[in-house]
């Protein structure tokens, strides 16, 4: 610091620079002599590039594998654009390559099958990273865009045990179930992918919410199940059937009036399959284990 008096004017006494406060005072009697400086010579590089990395700037995105170009492109507002090769440049940007709007395509459906089924990020990223596999080894030639991104969400849920059920991801997706079956299924044939299976208790408290029953149903449908378990007989059976009677079980014991039809439609079984699992349930549980 360079102060503009180099000793006091009132009892030439030395001059200092107090740092913290930005002020220059005399040593000898105290008097101000300058006040609120404040130095920036030695933060000025260490301020732009602090700036810099963490990017400050509002129009600035993180990098995300989710999105088509990771959020690295620049995006160059035209209005603003005045010279001639600047706008033949943005111009000849927009025409993408098929493997960009393919991606592009597949981003804006995941993010939306993620906002309506409430996923998680990092599902809505494994599920891009999948379906960036499925690309390469061009499964995609001759299937939609839109059905194998939700064969890819549904199988990323599966393996992460996010209680999401087919039923839900295609009624979500604008593809027919059939349609969705035929992607899983090649997705998983032609990746050579481990299908998980499906553990019926991972879909209790999703069932349990959508049917708006209390935490008392979701803990004894939970006994149950796992005393059925115990039996090994659900295995070979659709766990959305064993769900539902299990449910529809613990409704009897609890005593609270709930509609077979309800219970199926949420679910997604029929009322005869929803009987025979309960059937099933009551000659195989031990009730006094619950």
């Amino acid at each position: 610091m360079n102060p503009s008096f180099d000793v006091c004017p009132e009892c030439n006494g030395f001059i200092i620079y107090i740092k913290d406060k930005g002020e220059t005072v005399c040593n000898k009697c105290g008097l101000i002599l300058n006040e609120g400086e404040i130095d920036l010579s030695h933060h000025k590089g260490n301020f732009y590039n602090r700036a810099e990395r963490i990017g400050k700037q509002r129009n600035c995105l993180p990098i995300s594998s989710s999105l088509s170009n990771s959020g690295l492109c620049t995006v160059i507002n035209r209005n603003k654009i005045y010279n001639e090769d600047l706008k033949r440049a943005a111009k000849r940007d927009a025409f993408l390559s098929w493997e960009n709007r393919n991606m592009l395509i597949a981003t804006r459906e995941l993010n939306r099958l993620g906002h309506n089924l409430n996923l998680p990020i990092y599902i809505r990223i494994s599920a891009f990273n999948l379906y960036k596999k499925a690309f390469k080894t061009k499964i995609i030639k001759g299937r939609t865009i839109v059905g194998m991104v939700a064969a890819c969400v549904y199988y990323t849920c599966r393996v992460h045990r996010i209680p999401r059920t087919f039923q839900e991801i295609a009624n979500e997706s604008s593809i027919s179930q059939n349609s969705l079956k035929l992607c899983y299924k090649s997705l998983v044939n032609t990746l050579n992918l481990k299908v998980p299976v499906s553990d019926p208790i991972d879909l209790i408290p999703h069932f349990i919410a959508n049917l708006g029953l209390n935490f008392n149903m979701e803990k004894l449908s939970i006994k149950i199940l796992k005393a059925c378990l115990k039996k090994g007989s659900i295995k070979g059976k659709n766990p959305k059937g064993w769900c539902a009677g299990a449910i529809y079980l613990a409704s009897q014991i609890e005593n609270i009036i709930i509609n077979q039809k309800a219970i199926g439609k949420i679910v997604g079984i029929t009322e005869a399959t929803l009987r025979s699992r309960y059937k099933e349930l009551i000659n195989n549980i031990d009730f006094n284990s619950i």
